[in-house]
């Protein structure tokens, strides 16, 4: 899902060949370092590890440095990432794991956030806004639950799944702009 969200942000962006097929390859392969026992132990260094490991591999140094910015911002005080690639992977993965928690229920409510939804919400606001995207974000929503609907993960109506969404985006929205 992460993959095929990538590509269609790619595709929304026009962006040339090149960089789709990094953002491409990156989204194929930016969970790898998870495996790792150094990632199991020292979970701080999710994505420094894998750009690491991609380089090692011989992956291309865009598409090691697209693995460890998807996971940017890492707190409040993190800065978004700065390559394309990596900031459209960011979005995607950002993302997907947004609307599939949503998609089965798991929705932040008073001081209750266990995955960090908000932090993520926040984090895809701020990085399209850094970017200077003008990107439907509507649109973006309705592939994700498409994708999740495809992945049989959907237990609610697409509709209110968006309804959901949409007014969770708007308050972070409305605290970033605060």
């Amino acid at each position: 899902r992460v993959r095929a969200l990538t590509n269609h942000i790619a595709q929304l962006l026009s962006l040339s060949s090149e960089d789709k097929k990094v953002a491409d390859r990156a989204a194929e392969i930016c969970k790898f370092d998870l495996v790792t026992q150094m990632v199991y132990e020292f979970p701080e260094l999710q994505g420094f590890m894998g750009e690491k490991y991609a380089l090692q591999k011989g992956e291309d140094a865009v598409v090691a440095q697209a693995i460890n910015e998807h996971y940017m911002p890492r707190n409040a005080h993190d800065s978004t990432a700065k390559s394309v690639p990596g900031a459209i992977l960011s979005i995607a993965e950002k993302l997907d794991t947004i609307v599939s928690c949503f998609a089965i229920g798991i929705i932040p409510s008073g001081s209750q956030d266990p995955y960090a939804l908000r932090r993520q919400a926040t984090g895809i606001v701020q990085t399209l806004l850094n970017m200077n995207w003008e990107i439907s974000f509507e649109e973006l929503i309705n592939q994700a639950i498409h994708l999740t609907e495809n992945a049989g993960i959907n237990k609610q109506e697409n509709e209110k799944i968006k309804e959901e969404l949409i007014a969770f985006f708007r308050l972070r929205i409305k605290y970033i702009l605060q």
